[in-house]
């Protein structure tokens, strides 16, 4: 049943041994909220189930719908590269439990909202310290709903912890969309900003930067730029820093917005697979996915769409024997027990070590400032600000440290920008390139409506063969794989939800 959070966490993750406990699998909010460290407690456990998402789903399911990756024929990612999953599999429904134990333990701080602030006279924390703990759980609660409807659409809206149990219907996606906003809004307000909290926790900036992104996609964008202006306290990093954005050594760094927190501890060998949190809950597989076994290589379409000159393509992709990589460049690809390339170079454990392994500690960058300025760049075209995208794109262009847009050098290589037809073109590419293998591409095509062109063939070496026969053909439908099907454990236990409230086509 949706909704139901595993609220036993909160002990796993702190709580004071004198809290007198009546049923480990159901907190009781009349004996909890005493003291700061128990408001923290139920904080953490709303980032915990993000850690069970991007252990394997979060980034598998975007990944492998887009034209940035081509399956090995590995289960977990094959059906969705091929477009050929249903309701029946298991890693969707594991992906749509993380996600509403996520809300329903936003929901459990959310709704003590009143027990907290009557406490503050009786512990160790203030008022503004219950500020901050509500923003992030609005904040998270909006991150989780933004995982559910881009992968589902209109999913049940489950906002308060006396409702939690019972059977919810399918909301729109609009209607999600606009309680998404509705707690962004509240978060900007609550949150405190970047370097006056601990590290790893939502901050006011990431608060506004997630709120522009669903402005955008809602196309919204006088309110998306008017979010995005209140971005502040972050930069880009030198290109010679550049891949502290993917590694394990480079964690938190001012590019990087927003994490998910790994630390590689793992439990018992089932529990390693089980993607139910228990003793995983401080790995990804990514790593190991995506760069050792290689269930996930970059495709031949998005290492083409690198110009030969950007120094992104070498700290993104591993090619072949040519690249060299980890500390101060020092060994030399492939990697030991790695089956060669090319292969993803991002958020694998090369950056610090010589080889990869099933236990990474690297952290998931939800979203990083480059992805800010390039939607700031798409923000100012649709406002018909042409330079002002220009410039924005040009910020990164000179982080690369390649030729800017508006110069005979790009107009030369295919990128002029003398229209706005040309300037959308050219941020198409640059999100293409710096957001490669970062779980934007698939949303991107569906957001300008370029899914059907994108999608509709493999994007393998010949993805742009003039010989359409020799082109492999994606099973992708418009109307049917902009979302996943829900899960078919959900239907047969939700009353509220029945067989026809399925998405179309599956």
């Amino acid at each position: 049943m949706n909704g139901l959070v595993l609220l036993f966490v909160l002990f796993h993750v702190s709580c004071d041994d004198d809290v007198p406990v009546e049923n480990r699998n159901a907190l009781n909010p009349e004996i909890f909220f005493e003291s700061l460290s128990q408001v923290e407690a139920a904080v953490n456990a709303s980032y915990n189930q993000f850690q069970i998402v991007y252990q394997r789903n979060g980034y598998v399911f975007p990944d492998a719908m887009s034209d940035e990756v081509v399956s090995s024929g590995d289960p977990n990612f094959a059906p969705f590269n091929r477009f050929e999953f249903n309701a029946t599999l298991e890693n969707i429904a594991q992906y749509w439990t993380a996600c509403f134990n996520g809300v329903g333990a936003c929901n459990f701080v959310i709704g003590n909202e009143e027990r907290m602030r009557e406490n503050t006279s009786l512990g160790n924390f203030t008022q503004g310290d219950i500020d901050n703990a509500l923003g992030q759980a609005y904040f998270l609660r909006a991150l989780y709903y933004y995982h559910l409807v881009k992968r589902f659409g209109g999913v049940p809206l489950k906002l308060d912890i006396a409702t939690a149990l019972e059977d919810t219907p399918r909301s729109t996606a609009d209607q999600v969309y606009d309680q998404m906003i509705a707690d962004l809004i509240l978060a900007t307000q609550l949150t405190l900003p970047k370097g006056t909290t601990e590290v790893g926790r939502v901050t006011k900036e990431a608060a506004y930067a997630l709120l522009g992104k669903i402005y955008l996609h809602r196309e919204r964008y006088a309110e998306a730029k008017q979010a995005f202006d209140n971005v502040t306290n972050h930069s880009l990093l030198p290109i010679e820093n550049y891949r502290d954005n993917f590694s394990e050594s480079g964690e938190h760094n001012d590019e990087s917005m927003f994490e998910v927190g790994y630390n590689g501890e793992v439990g018992t060998e089932q529990e390693r697979w089980a993607q139910t949190g228990i003793g995983t809950s401080e790995v990804t597989f990514h790593s190991q996915d995506y760069t050792g076994w290689a269930n996930a290589r970059p495709s031949s379409k998005v290492i083409a769409e690198f110009e030969d000159d950007d120094p992104r393509l070498n700290q993104a992709i591993l090619i072949d024997g040519t690249n060299n990589y980890g500390p101060g460049e020092a060994f030399q690809f492939p990697c030991p027990g790695c089956v060669g390339g090319p292969v993803w170079y991002k958020f694998s454990q090369l950056y610090d070590n010589v080889d990869v392994s099933e236990n990474s500690g690297v952290n998931v960058r939800i979203m990083r400032y480059a992805d800010v300025i390039l939607m700031q760049a798409e923000v100012e075209l649709n406002l018909n600000n042409n330079q002002g995208a220009i410039d924005f794109l040009n910020q990164i262009r000179d982080r690369a440290e390649m030729p800017r847009y508006g110069t005979a050098t790009m107009d030369a290589r295919g990128y002029p920008v003398n229209t706005s037809e040309q300037i959308f073109n050219a941020i198409v590419h640059e999100r293409f390139v710096e957001l490669s293998g970062e779980q934007q591409r698939f949303d991107d095509l569906v957001r300008w409506n370029l899914d059907d062109q994108e999608l509709s063939i493999f994007p393998d070496a010949n993805f742009n063969n003039p010989d359409e026969s020799l082109r492999l053909i994606r099973n992708y439908d418009p109307n049917v794989h902009r979302v996943m099907p829900l899960p078919q454990n959900e239907l047969d236990s939700n009353t509220a939800i029945g067989e026809g409230d399925q998405n179309p086509g599956y």
